[in-house]
């Protein structure tokens, strides 16, 4: 039996579309679903929570949206081990789904998960929730809240136009990273854990990190002149942001970050304003449908 977790909203309508192609397809092989439509944000937490806490056994759960409802598809499931996670991309950004090389079709996408194999695959918790795709602190949470509040763009170009206006006038935050060895301070732009590589449509922050490989990319981007900033963006979007000289990486299996005052946090594009940043990935439970 095939659950569908859909966001009818998502991509401008596109959703709608993918699921009559979808159910199309389905019927005609006489293959077991059903549907269950959200109607508003975090109901698909309720609708794969309530999916998977009265059945014992692995189910087939499939988020269909953008990277907000498969975040909140994963934070519902009772026990992640227990399901095999498909994924149709309907959203406008779906920037985990590209990483995890899902194809964008709605024949593809359900190829994928009716004769493909469910993978071992990373995510991390923060604070008691789930995150699949990217979890920071700093100008991703004020670029997403400039995002939120565009009007006339929309996806990845309201995205990418946020990012560049928070940009040139953004105050940075101090905090300082905590590991086993010590703690580091930073007067930063960004402190990203990220499984997959990108946000926002399509933004390389974590261009080189893995989906399964038990380790979060941890960047972290310190001061840079304002002089510096449009060679830093160029950097960003061709995927060498590594190679700046105020940015820190390294892989870790975890990212514990403080701050002496508020520190709001992101998690896949959600913002969370009380949550202590202490990112840890969970390697090998969750299995997910992709190549």
């Amino acid at each position: 039996m095939y659950h569908f977790i859909y966001n009818p909203t998502a991509g401008v309508g596109r959703t709608a579309r993918f699921k009559s192609a979808i159910e199309a397809r389905l019927n005609a092989l006489g293959a077991a679903h059903a549907f269950h439509e959200t109607h508003s944000r975090h109901e698909a937490v309720g609708i794969a929570r309530q999916l998977t806490g009265q059945n014992s056994e692995t189910q087939d759960i499939v988020a269909m949206g953008g990277d907000g409802t498969l975040n909140e598809v994963l934070n519902g499931l009772t026990d992640p081990a227990r399901v095999r996670l498909g994924i149709v991309p309907c959203g406008s950004g779906n920037d985990f789904a590209a990483v995890a090389g899902i194809p964008q079709t709605p024949e593809g996408a359900l190829e994928l998960i009716l004769n493909g194999e469910a993978k071992p695959t990373d995510y991390m918790e923060c604070g008691g929730v789930r995150g699949i795709n990217a979890i920071g602190t700093g100008i991703d949470v004020d670029i997403l809240r400039r995002y939120n509040r565009m009007k006339l763009l929309k996806g990845s170009a309201a995205y990418l136009a946020s990012l560049i206006i928070t940009l040139f006038g953004y105050k940075l935050k101090r905090f300082r990273e905590v590991t086993e060895g010590g703690s580091r301070e930073h007067r930063a732009f960004i402190a990203c854990a990220g499984n997959g590589q990108r946000i926002g449509g399509g933004i390389p922050i974590c261009p080189e990190a893995a989906i399964d490989d038990g380790l979060l990319d941890i960047v972290i981007v310190d001061d840079i002149s304002k002089f510096g900033i449009p060679g830093a963006l160029v950097k960003l979007m061709r995927r060498r942001i590594l190679t700046l000289p105020t940015t820190t990486f390294r892989r870790d299996s975890r990212l514990c970050v403080q701050a002496d005052g508020p520190m709001p946090i992101q998690i896949d594009g959600e913002i969370y304003e009380d949550l202590p940043f202490d990112v840890r990935v969970i390697h090998g439970e969750l299995r997910v449908y992709r190549p």
